[in-house]
């Protein structure tokens, strides 16, 4: 009888444990769960948060302060990279509430990266850099799971994506050129790059928010508000009929289509269809009133271009510099010319431009980012 009753007792202990673990298991199956929770715990002053964005940019070195304050948000810091490698992050964004939509802490996950990076730096001050580029993989990963179908969320992602990729020049720059650990990196940024930060979801969400929510006549002052427009404009746009709106969306959809396959274009080719159009567009709303909801509507499509342009070019300088490094850890010495095959510069659809440096070497862009009249050099150090 007394087995019987140690028995049962085992029973329910064990059952107690395996539902336990279902209901209390760990991490949760969406990373947002994560990063919201972050959010909400993560307190940073004024005067440290400019310190971090400073130590990010490489403007100051890493001191005491910042590594007592890394140290004091160690579980902070242990949440955000949990969160980075859960496969699904839904923001839980309900877009069915229209203009009244929550939106999701985005803005505070560049602060979180940015305590994330002075981890890493840390690190390799140490002499850890496998575990300094662990960190910045971590948050490429973030970046992903940032973008969410509007563009406010891919220009998050992709700000992240741009501080993580200093982060790894720099620690590139300081470590040994050691092939293992190249070869390593190489292969955590081809499973990153499975994971993709495009602006095509932005894109399409975004058209479908407007055909939605704001090109309807219920939602037409709602819209006026928002957009703060002038007083010509907003007595224009309500008194516009239904028959109206009908012909302001089929140009906005028009619009659109040529908006997207203007981005699967290369750089020189898509920005120029791309300015082409919003300046029709401004000849349109001159005397056509169904271009009106689109003029006030659309964004500056052009400068997304550029922007995404810039994102995917930076993410080919990191690209071909690492296949760079691995030839000075095979030969001991950078090669005189850039090797073919290598990442390239997309605003010229051709190989960056070479130039070795007695720091190391620069990789430069030869086609110039049209919207900010700039032409991008990626600079990386080679440690003797």
């Amino acid at each position: 009888m007394k087995t019987l009753k140690n028995y049962k007792m085992i029973l329910s202990v064990t059952v107690f444990f395996l539902t336990a673990a279902c209901v209390y298991a760990y991490p949760p199956d969406n990373a947002a769960v994560l990063y919201y929770k972050a959010a909400v715990l993560y307190e940073v002053n004024d005067e440290m948060a400019n310190m971090l964005a400073d130590l990010q940019k490489g403007e100051i070195e890493l001191n005491d302060k910042i590594k007592e304050f890394v140290k004091k948000n160690r579980r902070i810091i242990n949440t955000v990279l949990d969160a980075s490698e859960v496969k699904n992050c839904d923001w839980g964004m309900d877009f069915s509430q229209g203009l009244e939509m929550d939106m999701p802490p985005l803005g505070s996950l560049r602060k979180l990266a940015r305590l994330v990076i002075a981890d890493a730096k840390i690190l390799a001050e140490d002499g850890d850099y496998e575990a300094a580029l662990s960190r910045c993989m971590n948050l490429y990963k973030m970046a992903r799971h940032a973008n969410d179908r509007i563009f406010i969320s891919y220009l998050i992602g992709v700000a992240i994506n741009g501080l993580t990729n200093n982060c790894v020049n720099q620690i590139m720059s300081d470590m040994p050129q050691d092939m293992q650990r190249l070869t390593w990196l190489k292969n955590q940024l081809i499973e990153i790059d499975s994971i993709p930060l495009s602006v095509k979801p932005a894109l399409l969400g975004e058209r479908e928010a407007m055909l939605m929510f704001f090109l309807t006549s219920e939602h037409m002052a709602e819209v006026v508000r928002l957009c703060e427009v002038d007083k010509s404009i907003e007595g224009k746009m309500l008194s516009l009929d239904e028959v109206a709106i009908s012909r302001n969306r089929t140009y906005f959809e028009n619009y659109y289509t040529v908006v997207i396959a203007a981005f699967d274009m290369p750089y020189l080719q898509g920005y120029a269809a791309l300015k082409d159009l919003e300046k029709k567009l401004k000849e349109d709303i001159k005397n056509n009133t169904d271009a009106i909801l689109t003029d006030i509507l659309a964004p500056a499509t052009h400068k997304i271009f550029s922007l995404s342009t810039r994102f995917e070019t930076h993410n080919n300088a990191i690209k071909a510099a690492i296949e760079l490094y691995m030839i000075k850890a095979k030969t001991s010495k950078l090669p005189d010319a850039l090797p073919a095959g290598l990442p390239g510069d997309l605003f010229s659809a051709k190989p960056f431009d070479y130039e070795k440096i007695p720091e190391g070497f620069i990789l430069r862009c030869r086609g110039k980012d049209l919207g900010r009249d700039e032409v991008y050099e990626y600079e990386f150090k080679v440690k003797e």
